[in-house]
């Protein structure tokens, strides 16, 4: 059971500069808190506005705080194939072992075989580092769809044990159950609202962005496979506004930490009636 994995925001001080204190302190109180793991510098994370010299120091800094590698998958969200491997061997050399891989996306209408040759000229560039891919399938946000086809194809070249998995991040229980048809694949969910109906029917559990404020919470679904009302519904006030910053915004409602509040450009603070309103709820 692949189980909880926290989609990890990333806290920022006052000047910009990821801090690397607060983030320990998070990744920790999560792992203690009912997650199996954290994914760090996805989308919750604003891994698309941060530097691969940024994230390897922070990778850096919470290993030497003893949070194991096995519980750290990184995320590799870039269009050029060469950065892709290189961050994929920079992670692996720190003893990360699990990677979220999110499509090429900046070119549009990319075809079945070009997004095939894509991914299998990164995996084949990392076959020897024995890496467990994750695809990412967020296409609302890259505009490319991956489809079981696409990881069929590639599990056929490469095996299930490198392509290991998918994050389904559309909130489409239907497509999930699609994903769900290959009995060799892990499937995880990233739209908590799906978590429980996608368990029921065979996923192996989630990566999800309000597992930062409630991870026993998500990790109790995932083991009963039942809706949590009060996850569910904080969470559809969430994807009603710019959902990073909201979660961020709810996090340091919750734990009472203003830092929280800060989002890296061009993203912005959560409004304040946005904040006005998770307060209430909660």
């Amino acid at each position: 059971m692949f189980g909880l994995s926290v989609a990890l925001t990333t806290p920022f001080s006052q000047t910009g500069a990821i801090d690397d204190h607060l983030m320990v302190a998070h990744s920790k109180w999560v792992l203690q808190n009912g997650a199996n793991s954290i994914t760090l510098f996805g989308t919750t994370g604003e891994g698309t506005s941060i530097s691969q010299v940024e994230k390897l120091k922070t990778l850096q800094t919470l290993i030497k705080e003893d949070i194991l590698p096995s519980k750290i998958n990184a995320t590799v969200i870039t269009s050029s194939l060469q950065n892709a491997i290189l961050q994929c061997v920079e992670y692996h050399s720190l003893g990360v072992k699990r990677i979220l891989i999110a499509p090429p996306f900046f070119f549009k209408d990319l075809s079945f075989e070009g997004l095939l040759s894509w991914y299998s000229a990164v995996f084949t560039a990392c076959r020897s580092l024995k890496i467990q891919f994750i695809l990412y399938n967020i296409p609302q946000l890259t505009m490319v769809a991956i489809k079981p086809e696409l990881i069929s194809a590639l599990q056929s070249e490469f095996g299930s044990e490198t392509i290991f998995g998918v994050k389904d991040s559309t909130g489409n229980l239907e497509g999930t159950l699609e994903f769900l048809k290959n009995k060799d694949l892990m499937v995880a969910v990233g739209d908590e609202r799906t978590l429980a109906d996608a368990m029921f029917h065979g996923a192996s559990g989630a990566i999800c962005g309000m597992s930062n404020v409630f991870p026993r919470e998500l990790a109790e679904v995932i083991k009963t496979k039942t809706h949590n009302a009060m996850v569910n519904n904080m969470t559809n006030l969430i994807v009603n506004a710019p959902v990073t910053a909201g979660v961020k915004a709810l996090l340091a409602i919750k734990s009472n930490e203003k830092s929280w509040m800060m989002v890296r450009q061009p993203l912005e603070v959560s409004p304040q009636a946005h904040q006005s309103l998770l307060r209430k709820s909660l």
